[in-house]
């Protein structure tokens, strides 16, 4: 009876072990130069994001960023430091801000 559970034992443990190593040994990563269909994975972020947005007059919005300036102004929006634009007059505008990425983000206001 001892040798037979011995055997399984052995047998099962001899099992686990080839099909460990034969899936570890089969396991390949490859790498970019070797990429037969020529195309990279890696993606670049762009350097600018555009948005546009269309206002109301008196409507009001939070923008998302940080050090928010108006680009192009005539004088159609109220925009303070916080992102808060409002539709003054209609007219187009243009606000940049910083995004975390490091990215920046170009809105195009456009008052109605």
């Amino acid at each position: 009876m001892k040798k037979k559970i011995m055997v399984g034992l052995l047998t099962v443990v001899a099992c686990f072990t080839l099909g460990s190593t034969s899936f570890a040994a089969s396991t390949t990563v490859p790498s970019p130069s070797t990429d037969p269909s020529g195309t990279s994975n890696v993606i670049t972020p762009t350097d600018d994001i555009v948005v546009a947005i269309d206002l109301n007059v008196g409507e009001k919005r939070y923008l998302g960023g940080s050090n928010f300036w108006v680009s192009g102004d005539d004088s159609s929006i109220y925009l303070d430091q916080q992102g808060l634009v409002i539709g003054i007059k209609k007219g187009i505008s243009t606000v940049v801000a910083d995004l975390p990425s490091g990215d920046t983000i170009i809105y195009r206001i456009n008052v109605k």
